[in-house]
């Protein structure tokens, strides 16, 4: 699909970069672009030749969260508001389904729903002026329990409810020592593309079947699927890679994986 305005699709090499683009702005997600955001997601789980995405901002920010300025039309009434929530978990949950690894590559300001955003990301690469917050007590919202929940599973929950509480804003050290963030780089899209290129040898399959395990064992505000955990350690067992790996190990040779 053709993504909302204020996003930008890019392809090199297998790996797909997502870019929020209303740098003016700092990038804010109007109600449009949660929903393409879902659709874009949704229809790279479809391309077998992926083998990453990268999230990022254009500008000094990731994103400055969703775009208060829409919320009077978008998020006006209860039922809007419920609305609303549900389009951004359901974007949040398609970049967590993907099966392939997303990194967030995060400059400047990650606030509010971009938070969101980027914990549904396998990891977040920040650089030094990286600068967080949740401030929904700021604005009588309640964030949503998918949203929450990721929070906990990064930080744990006294620091998640420190972070709620009190709506104030957190730099990178703080965000690399609570666990928000994994790493810290002066370039972050740098190093996102470097880690891809230190796994582009090991198996899709392997690193689909755990990324999916390990997200359900991680989000706790829903049952643990055990047939997505067999079906996918299943395919990973019947696939040509793993006959391939099996005797590229025998023959003393680095493994060609295909992703079947």
């Amino acid at each position: 699909m053709t993504p909302a305005d204020g996003i930008r699709v890019e392809r090199a090499d297998g790996i797909v970069t997502v870019r929020l683009d209303k740098p003016e702005r700092h990038n804010p997600i109007s109600f449009v672009m949660w929903q393409s955001l879902e659709a874009i997601f949704r229809d790279l789980a479809a391309d077998h030749s992926l083998r990453g995405v990268i999230l990022t901002g254009s500008g000094k920010s990731f994103s400055a969260g969703a775009d208060i300025a829409d919320f009077d039309e978008t998020r006006g009434t209860p039922e809007q508001g419920i609305n609303y929530e549900a389009s951004v978990d359901a974007a949040c949950d398609a970049i967590a389904a993907l099966g392939v690894p997303v990194i967030a590559a995060i400059r400047g300001y990650c606030y509010g729903g971009a938070c969101n955003l980027a914990m549904a990301c396998d990891f977040r690469f920040v650089s030094p002026d990286a600068c967080f917050a949740i401030p929904a007590a700021k604005l009588s919202i309640v964030y949503s329990a998918r949203g929450m929940t990721r929070l906990v599973s990064l930080v744990g929950v006294s620091e998640a409810k420190r972070i709620f509480f009190t709506a104030d804003a957190f730099d990178a050290d703080r965000a690399i020592a609570n666990g928000f963030a994994d790493e810290l780089s002066d370039d972050p899209m740098a190093t996102g593309s470097a880690w891809f290129e230190g796994i582009a040898h090991l198996a899709p399959l392997s690193i689909a079947g755990s990324k999916a395990i390990l997200n359900m064992a991680a989000m706790t505000d829903r049952p643990f699927d055990a047939a997505l955990a067999h079906d996918v350690t299943y395919r990973a067992l019947t696939s040509a890679d793993y006959r391939e790996g099996r005797a590229a190990f025998a023959e003393k040779r680095p493994p060609r994986f295909t992703d079947e």
